[in-house]
């Protein structure tokens, strides 16, 4: 059995917030922390455009899980 604290399952969720009007993008699972100025990649595949973090909040967890509100910009 290892100690290292690493696990294929995801431990955080993100919620996406656009910069300016703050309206919802979309929500991604991570096992890092968010962190301002950190790159998101594009997904096609669920409607996520490629950004880059202006900034983040911590919401209340649920199920194990840390959630975080986190505002973007789009990078052109």
């Amino acid at each position: 059995m290892s100690d290292s604290p690493e696990t294929c399952l995801p431990t955080t969720t993100w919620f996406l917030y656009s910069e300016g009007e703050e309206e919802p993008l979309g929500s991604i699972y991570r096992k890092a922390l968010p962190e301002v100025g950190a790159s998101i990649e594009e997904d096609a595949t669920r409607g996520i455009k490629a950004a880059e973090i202006v900034s983040f909040t911590e919401l209340r967890a649920t199920c194990a899980m840390r959630r975080f509100k986190v505002v973007v910009r789009p990078v052109s």
